[in-house]
């Protein structure tokens, strides 16, 4: 019987092409749509994916992410380094200056001030130069996006030429030398991402010495790092988060936005593409074989049959919709790698997608059974 019900499935190719077709544009629409919005997630939390040396971010209260901060002050780096158990503490400082290319292009940059001594905070991919390169007067390292992208030599032939060693740029009207090219985690905006010295950073931008955006710091081993967390609190009153707990205050930050009802809204445009495309025409298809139906009940078929034959028919269609549909997410995720777009496609989201498709495809099993089952034999042969 299993048998007959793929041939009854296959027979109509084009309700079974049909319902494929379906589950493959919804699948399609729910899996990229949450692989983007996943993507562009970690892309808010990029500063602490990145600068993954220290295991607690000390910041003042008011601050949200990296976008929206309140400085702290500079005298609170001694009392955090002062605290037991401390292995180092650095800051790091960030902020949104103007740049200007030798080609006269314009741009609001995010320019990081990283620690002089250490070098804590900088990018851990270089592609060219070296990270010591930034103690030079006015070196600066460059993100591989904005040096082949936004900032790149336009020429009048449409000739691109990417951003070098050696380049001279202007930030907030003084001089800056690129020391490095460095491959990073693309941020949320699509700015150019620029790495500095303390020292370059206070030469580049009008803010006080004595104020740091971030402070970042490393606990010895074995340490307690609630109690560490309660000390720097008690102390500096401010808030000492580990880097998990400041991912999640950037992701409540910037889930306020409503970005997630955007993209849940297209979740839901894909659940209601396959009620209404897969769903009808796989309910259609199981009315047009009511009478082959009929003769399995006429016959001594069982409800518990009939319930696996369309079973069956809908998790087979579900199953080749959802692969095809996936696999189309997952190659438009290659293609789009090292751009500007954001993707992330997680397991998961891999479970997640399965289990609204297969839910489709059971509840519309369900509704053609229910139509099968209260059909009249007789009525339906015509005896």
């Amino acid at each position: 019987m299993l048998l007959l019900a793929i041939k009854m499935l296959i027979g109509k190719r084009s309700a079974f092409i049909g319902v494929i077709f379906g589950i493959f544009l919804a699948t399609l629409l729910i899996s990229q749509q949450s692989a983007i919005f996943l993507g562009l997630i970690s892309r808010s939390y990029r500063t602490v994916t990145d600068i993954s040396a220290p295991n607690l971010w000390i910041i003042d209260p008011a601050t949200e992410s990296d976008d929206r901060v309140r400085s702290v002050p500079s005298g609170y780096l001694d009392v955090i380094r002062s605290v037991p158990g401390m292995k180092w503490a650095s800051p790091i400082n960030i902020t949104m200056v103007p740049l200007v290319t030798e080609t006269n292009i314009f741009e609001m940059c995010q320019l990081y001030g990283v620690d002089d001594a250490t070098l804590i905070g900088a990018p851990n991919v270089m592609l060219q130069g070296q990270v010591e390169d930034l103690r030079r007067e006015g070196g600066i390292i460059v993100d591989t996006y904005s040096a082949h992208g936004a900032l790149a030599k336009k020429m009048a032939d449409g000739t691109v030429i990417p951003l070098k060693l050696g380049d001279e740029l202007e930030i907030n009207h003084h001089r800056a030398v690129v020391v490095g090219i460095c491959k990073i985690t693309q941020g949320f905006y699509p700015q150019p991402i620029i790495f500095c010295s303390n020292e370059e950073f206070f030469h580049f931008t009008s803010i006080p010495r004595e104020r740091y955006s971030f402070i970042v710091a490393k606990t010895c081993e074995g340490v307690d790092i609630p109690h560490i967390q309660q000390m720097i609190n008690s102390r500096t009153k401010l808030d000492a988060l580990t880097r998990e707990e400041f991912k999640k205050k950037i992701v409540d930050s910037f889930l306020k936005t409503g970005i997630l009802i955007n993209f849940g809204l297209s979740v839901a445009l894909g659940v209601i593409i396959g009620f209404s495309i897969a769903g009808q025409i796989f309910y259609s298809m199981t009315v047009a074989n009511l009478t082959y139906y009929a003769l399995i009940k006429a016959v001594g078929g069982t409800r518990k049959m009939i319930l696996q034959m369309i079973t069956l028919q809908a998790v087979l269609v579900g199953i080749i919709g959802f692969c095809l549909g996936t696999a189309a997410t997952i190659l438009w995720g290659f293609a789009i790698e090292d751009t500007t777009l954001a993707f992330m496609f997680p397991w998961q989201l891999l479970l997640f997608c399965a289990f609204i498709i297969f839910t489709i495809c059971l509840s519309t099993a369900i509704l053609s059974v229910r139509k099968v089952i209260n059909a009249d034999p007789k009525t339906l042969m015509g005896t």
